[in-house]
């Protein structure tokens, strides 16, 4: 029983997804197999298949990027099911950099620990209880990739076999599925109605991929033992099936102890050998004739379950649909967060009471079109505490650094298992989500669909980030005046009826509306021209603009603006209006200098305070007053411009 006031190890492991229970059953050897209050699994997680599209592939294999290893205590590459040879060697590089200790599970590597699977042993047994207690001598192998070790240690316990009882096996009879079922399925299927002779034997190297053939075997009107069908892996569908597929039992529990059993030896500082080996074990199942297992008992068991599973899987489907609606109807970043922290962080859900959505704060700018000048395949050095919830708890966290990886470190205490999955958009890496002891998520591929609805639903926020920005922008092309690019009439109209809600309801801040008007324009125009007009335009609209520098202005006529002076223009209201007019007293005494920049604009101001109970078009009507009483005593100055 480890000690709760010494501080946890800390182990990377990296899997495959897609692998679910066999994952499922190493991890489950490793936690149940872990002394209490000592080791913490930080497992990152790809769902990489060779159907995903190159972009796809290397944005989630970039969670392997994720963690800066020197903050682990070890390291273990679960290798069955990583299946990209480009990916691997990747991760291989980065855990040689690591200077840590790295236990490999399913292939050796030099300088790293071994924990080995033999699977050439079981699927030995497997092909010579076929030919030896079932007859088979034609037999037809349903591989996985080319470049699959595991897939091909099984072809060549095959073809030993094969040759030991002097039978031959023939290339022709090899199908390279890449673990695809769909592909298995329609080949074998069009293969089957074009009169395929069926072999004595369908040997697969997954249970899955048996269980296909079977399918196929009963879609073209077959018997399911037509013929006999194997797999590998001992996957508990496998054993549930009709009939149950005979298979190879890999033992990944046991495998999972082991690693447990060499971690604390590695702590403990002993010398370990460079690898350990453990057997595969055959086990027979219908699909080969034999039954010598408790089927039935299984399927009633499985059979009962069902209602509840589907129940289960409702329940499951409501929270992921709940959280792709918020992402799709949130309007802007800020909404977003607070649409996911309201989700998890204040209600109950079947991600558990731990939970962590980590997000770049750079997806601000998702409503950007050029989001490819942004570093692709590649992790931000901080992220953003979109939800963190520790214990059923929210944790308060902000901006972190991305090598922290949560907001809310446990270091002391019960040992912990944090599922980490990749948060993508094209190209662009910008998050991770977190769930916690949620092993069993694995059986129903739940991470995979939380990881792909978010992702999904990330395209649907874009997008929506991309119109809210495009219509924020028509909005404002049309509201600006073409001319002065201060506001137009339309931007005053729409203020003007939000100010007076604000005044019906008592919540409106101090204002002036100060009304200006430009003198001498139309002599301006006909003296040099209605270039040399508008030129005058820009120059009284810039001096309004430079005197109520913080307040809305707009031009709300040819020659008409107005200034709604608020804050720190509204409290200098009486000095600034002043300091205008003096300015331009100062413009027209200076002959120097061209006419039209001797501008002219005549100005009245009225406070929102003046008269208890006003409404907006009664001080609107005092100042526009104000401005004509100003213009009338400027008009006994300068008639027209000078030339």
């Amino acid at each position: 029983m480890g000690n709760a006031n010494i501080k946890k190890k800390k182990i990377a492991v990296f899997v495959n997804g897609w692998n679910a229970e066999n994952v499922y059953r190493y991890l489950t050897g490793l936690t149940n197999h872990a002394p209490e209050n000592t080791i913490d699994y930080y497992v990152f997680m790809s769902h990489a298949i060779y159907s995903s599209g190159e972009v796809e592939l290397k944005s989630m294999s970039t969670i392997f990027d994720l963690p800066d290893l020197r903050t682990f205590d070890a390291a273990i590459m679960f290798t069955p099911g990583l299946n990209f040879t480009e990916v691997i060697n990747q991760l291989i590089v980065k855990l040689e950099r690591s200077g840590i200790p790295v236990i490999c599970i399913g292939m050796q590597h030099p300088g790293f620990y071994t924990i080995g699977i033999n699977n050439y042993t079981g699927m030995r047994q497997l092909c010579d209880h076929l030919i030896e207690e079932h007859n088979v001598r034609d037999v037809f192998f349903i591989a996985g990739s080319r470049e699959n070790e595991d897939s091909n240690n099984r072809l060549i316990a095959l073809r030993d076999s094969m040759r030991a009882h002097s039978l031959s096996f023939n290339d022709s009879n090899i199908f390279y599925s890449n673990w695809e079922v769909s592909m298995v399925l329609y080949e074998f299927t069009a293969r089957l109605r074009d009169g395929m002779k069926l072999p004595d034997a369908f040997i697969c190297a997954n249970d899955q991929l048996a269980e296909t053939i079977s399918y196929a075997l009963t879609d073209c009107g077959l018997e399911p033992d037509a013929t006999i069908v194997t797999g590998f892996d001992y996957l508990d569908e496998g054993q549930h099936f009709y009939p149950s597929i005979a298979t190879v039992d890999q033992q990944y529990d046991a495998v999972g102890e082991k690693t447990v059993e060499l971690l604390l030896r590695l702590f403990r500082g002993e010398d370990i050998p460079q690898e350990q080996r453990l057997e595969c074990a055959f086990r027979p199942g219908e699909s080969c004739g034999c039954n010598c297992r408790n089927d039935d008992i299984l399927r009633r068991a499985v059979a009962r379950s069902i209602p509840r599973n589907v129940m289960w899987k409702d329940i499951i489907e409501g929270r992921f649909h709940a959280m792709e609606k918020e992402i799709i109807q949130s309007v802007d970043y800020e909404d977003l967060k607070e649409k996911l922290q309201k989700l998890f962080c204040f209600t109950t859900g079947q991600e558990g009471s731990t939970f962590f959505v980590m997000m770049d704060p750079h997806i601000v700018d998702f409503s950007l079109s050029d989001m490819e000048n942004y570093a692709q395949y590649h992790y931000s050095d901080v992220m953003d505490t979109f939800v963190a919830k520790r214990n059923g708890k929210a944790v308060t966290a902000g901006v972190i650094p991305t090598s922290q990886l949560l907001p809310d470190l446990e270091e002391y205490g019960p040992n912990h298992t944090y599922f980490f999955l990749p948060v993508f958009y094209e190209s662009y890496v910008c998050g991770y989500i977190v769930l916690t002891d949620q092993t069993s998520w694995l059986h129903d591929r739940f991470f995979q669909q939380i990881e792909s609805r978010f992702n999904r639903a990330l395209v649907s926020y874009r997008r929506n980030m991309q119109l809210t920005a495009l219509n924020t922008k028509l909005s404002m092309l049309m509201e600006k005046d073409s001319l002065t690019f201060v506001k137009n009439r339309t931007a005053y109209d729409r203020y003007i009826k939000r100010l007076e809600s604000t005044m019906l309801s008592g919540d409106s801040e101090p204002f002036a509306v100060v009304c200006f008007d430009i003198n001498y324009l139309k002599e301006t125009n006909d003296a040099f021209g209605h270039e040399a007009g508008d030129e005058y335009i820009k120059k009284c609209c810039k001096l309004i603009c430079n005197t109520f520098k913080h307040s809305p202005v707009f031009r709300i006529g040819g020659d008409e603006f107005v200034a709604i002076a608020v804050h720190d223009d509204y409290q200098h209201r009486y000095e600034f209006l002043t300091a205008m007019r003096e300015r331009m007293a100062e413009l027209k005494s200076d002959t120097s200098i061209s006419p039209i920049d001797r501008i002219s604009v005549a100005s009245g101001m009225a406070d929102c305070c003046e008269h208890f109970g006003d409404d907006y078009s009664a001080i609107f009507r005092r100042a526009d007053t104000r401005m004509y009483e100003n213009k009338r005593e400027m008009k006994g100055g300068r008639l027209r411009p000078q030339e």
